[in-house]
């Protein structure tokens, strides 16, 4: 029996905290890295005349121009503007958005001095700083990430009352609040930042086994990343806000063991991030969001910062929304590189196509292994992902569900610009078909997708709508129709959907919040799609894919009765589909062989994989080998594999 079925959260806790700490050095220079950063922790810096640290590539001169546009652009905001905004909207976390401002303009030295005031009537970072400690004093995770840095960073040079001020922070009843609760990323934000600052600030704290506690937290979710997977995957609004947690950790842990804690968590999403990252989109399935945009996310800027070009089109930081530029901040201020193996497989510069399956746990578990199953498959011109999920629940409430990307196909601009975006779902949450409806079911190989929603008494009574969407950007237009095809050329791709309804139409404008997307509809209580993605290059012209569409094979004499739709794809592979009425995970098989989702893998591809169970993240790189991180024992271990 599992570990995670025979071991309570608590009896983990106790564990991770009593197995000490993980002294191996990241990547075999940990030490020389920890000997520069007690600078840091000593001293105010400029980010920009900062040593050169011994394991930086060439791509670092890239990162710190990146670095410096996106601190710039938010060293602009007016403090002033942004303090009388908050009172005005009565905003409950206004250093949410008033430290980034702080921290970007103290880490340009030259541009701002070390805090004064540069114009008449206007507060200095630490004036505006010390007005919200006094009129908004909590200390929550949206504040943390920003403020630890803040002082690690420059608390030599803050005024005497800002530095009284977080002593604060360490005695009771202040103390307290390092350990409020919340949803995965509040708690690394929280935890992380904590126990960076209680750890390394050098102020005893009044309740000393807060730092335990947050510590055996993180530890345990690193047991958990690599043994069964994250309830937060791959979400492109939260991963960065648990990246800038870790973050401080990795910068200011006062010991070795602490930022090898915090390196292993990065190193985990960072990976997580690689393999799915889509030409600046988050491309595939992802947990608490939908990315759209083409680096226009807070997860898709941290990418651009490690591992993008000034030039990408779109990655405008002048254009940016300073919503996902604030979560690309911290990040642009730490010394933390992902794995270089991991360069190239963001970029998708390594051999196309591959094919991704992950299993993910139930979200907030320790127990629940294997209980959302993800596809994933990336070629030279889209991505396409997909998830499962088995509940057919209808809440609406105090569920993530809502939030779920279970149908994400993304197409490359090949100029960089803006890719398209598109998904097919039920429209339960949004017409936009995002979140997991809760009649929706899928098959997925590689770049075709059946899909199903069959409507059984308990979705009517809950109000689950009729209609099910194919939803893409609407500068395509409508379709080209083709025995019974619907086909749109989008970039360098072919999409074809045939779809299955009572009723099947064309709407030019499903949303006025998301106007610039359309939908093709399939109405009734039973829909029913086959979507297929094609190369342009493999199909080059209208005649040469319905030649080889006409040789593709439907059969739905049983879809009436026994709902199961089967198919022989573009690529001569067979996918049969049956609808499960009452459940929420169709039967199928592929080629015969039946769909088994029992012990799936934590993540398996070419070019990563954690085994379930394992305790072991492999990454392969098509010339600088396989490296792996290890949490097998009680601390984490790098290494390189020979072949």
């Amino acid at each position: 029996m599992r570990i995670w079925k025979t071991l309570g959260v608590l009896a983990l806790i106790l564990s991770a905290i009593a197995s000490g700490g993980c002294g191996s050095d990241a990547r075999g220079d940990l030490g020389a890295q920890t000997e520069t950063l007690q600078g840091l922790r000593d001293r105010s810096i400029d980010l920009d005349r900062r040593p050169e640290l011994p394991w930086q590539d060439p791509s670092e001169a890239g990162f710190r121009r990146r670095s410096r546009a996106i601190r710039e652009k938010l060293a602009r905001a007016d403090l002033s503007e942004l303090d009388r905004w908050w009172r005005r909207e009565q905003i409950g976390d206004p250093h949410k958005y008033l430290l980034p401002a702080i921290v970007a303009r103290l880490s340009l030295s030259d541009l701002y001095g070390r805090g004064e005031s540069l114009q008449e009537n206007r507060p200095s970072p630490w004036e505006a700083l010390l007005t919200l400690e006094r009129d908004r004093p909590d200390l929550y995770h949206f504040r943390s990430i920003f403020d630890i840095r803040l002082f690690f960073l420059h608390r030599e040079t803050m005024p005497p009352a800002v530095r009284e001020s977080y002593r604060t922070m360490t005695v009771k009843p202040r103390v307290e609040e390092w350990l409020e609760g919340g949803t995965e990323n509040h708690l690394f934000m929280q935890y992380a930042s904590g126990l960076a600052f209680l750890k390394g600030s050098q102020w005893p704290p009044d309740l000393p086994h807060i730092q335990a506690v947050q510590e055996g937290w993180l530890r345990l979710q690193l047991k958990k990343f690599l043994t069964i997977g994250q309830g937060e995957f791959h979400s492109s609004t939260y991963y960065g806000y648990s990246i800038a947690g870790l973050l401080n950790l990795y910068d200011f842990a006062p010991t070795p063991e602490l930022r090898s804690l915090a390196t292993a968590l990065l190193d985990w999403y960072a990976a997580n991030m690689a393999v799915r990252f889509s030409w600046g989109t988050a491309g595939g399935a992802e947990s608490r969001k939908f990315d759209r945009g083409t680096w226009d996310s807070g997860l898709s800027w941290i990418a651009w910062l490690w591992w993008g070009d000034e030039d990408d089109p779109r990655a405008n930081v002048e254009e940016g929304i300073d919503n996902y530029l604030r979560v690309a901040l911290l990040p642009a201020l730490s010394d933390y590189r992902p794995p270089p193996h991991l360069r190239a497989i963001a970029r998708k510069e390594i051999p196309l196509p591959f094919e991704l399956r992950a299993s993910h746990p139930a979200y907030y578990s320790y127990s629940e292994d294997n209980h959302l199953w993800e596809n994933f498959y990336a070629t030279e011109d889209y991505t396409l992902g997909t998830l499962l999920e088995p509940s057919r629940s209808y809440q609406v409430e105090g569920t993530i569900r809502a939030q779920y990307a279970t149908y994400k196909l993304v197409i490359r601009d090949r100029n960089g610009g803006d890719n398209a975006i598109v998904s097919l779902a039920g429209t339960y949450h949004t017409p936009m078909a995002t979140g997991r409806s809760p009649a929706d079911q899928y098959l997925q190989d590689r770049g075709t997708v059946l899909y199903q929603q069959v409507l059984n008494a308990a979705d009517r009574a809950a109000g689950v709508p009729a209609r099910s969407h194919l939803v893409l950007p609407r500068r395509y237009g409508e379709p080209r129709s083709w025995q019974g095809w619907q086909i749109w050329k989008i970039e360098n791709v072919w999409l074809v959907a045939r779809p299955w309804g009572d009723l099947l139409w064309w709407n030019p404008s499903i949303s006025e919040t998301d106007p610039e997307y359309a939908a093709f509809v399939a109405e009734g209580e039973r829909t029913a799609w086959i979507a297929e993605v094609a190369r342009v290059a493999d199909y080059p012209t209208w005649e040469a894919l319905t030649r080889a569409l006409a040789k593709t094979e439907i059969d739905d004499r049983a879809w009436n009765d026994e709902h199961t739709l089967m198919y022989t794809n573009l690529a001569g592979r067979s996918l049969q589909m049956t609808y499960n009425r009452h459940g929420a995970i169709a039967a199928a098989q592929i080629d015969g062989r039946d769909r088994v989702l029992d012990d799936w893998p934590v993540l398996e591809s070419p070019y990563l994989r954690v085994p379930l169970d394992s305790g072991l993240l492999e990454i392969d790189h098509p010339t600088l080998g396989r490296w792996q991180l290890s949490t097998i024992g009680s601390r984490p271990e790098w290494k390189a594999i020979a072949e």
